[in-house]
């Protein structure tokens, strides 16, 4: 079993960037599948992780999702002990790998537990996530800049993270891998 870091009444905010392990069509360029750049893992192996065990009793769940994975990302959230509420998407500079599409996007689902109270106005100001793509699955910082101004106090946890930043606890074996933010 994976251990994630847990605090008395647990993260109030996960944002999550899970590798999703799958197949990249792109044979004239074997550099862009994810296994290249780091382990992956199945769908059962991501939604076994206790998440739930960590999260608060109200809390908020920002999680990525690959666009071959989105139909099973309710599977992971429900496992995690949350319910999908929405979601946002990343419209990237560049076409990248898929089965029925090159996909030119990706989603990022919002999941809460227990009664934790939306913002008004909403959190998000729009579901499309400004950002320029720069290294492989580095997301734009639009998303946590947004938490962290928005719901400011709250103990907050990133997942499979690829950097430290100010006021998060961090998580992964990546932690280090791109500077850090906000300090």
């Amino acid at each position: 079993m994976i251990d994630l870091p847990e605090i008395d009444g647990g993260w109030q905010v996960i944002y999550a960037d899970p590798p999703w392990r799958f197949a990249s069509n792109s044979a004239s360029n074997p550099g862009r599948n994810a296994r290249r750049h780091y382990d992956c893992m199945t769908v059962d192996e991501i939604a076994a992780l206790p998440v739930k065990d960590v999260a608060a009793p109200a809390a908020l769940l920002l999680m990525w999702v690959t666009v071959p994975f989105a139909h099973r990302a309710d599977e992971v959230v429900r496992a995690w002990g949350f319910r999908t509420k929405s979601q946002l998407v990343w419209p990237k500079q560049r076409i990248a790998t898929g089965y029925w599409a090159r996909n030119q996007h990706e989603p990022l689902i919002i999941a809460t537990r227990g009664r934790f109270p939306c913002p008004r106005p909403a959190l998000f100001p729009t579901s499309i996530i400004p950002g320029a793509q720069r290294e492989h699955s580095r997301k734009p910082e639009w998303v946590p800049d947004q938490v962290d101004t928005r719901l400011p106090g709250l103990r907050k946890l990133e997942m499979f993270a690829r950097r430290q930043r100010a006021g998060w606890s961090v998580w992964g074996n990546q932690t280090d891998k791109f500077e850090k933010v906000g300090e």
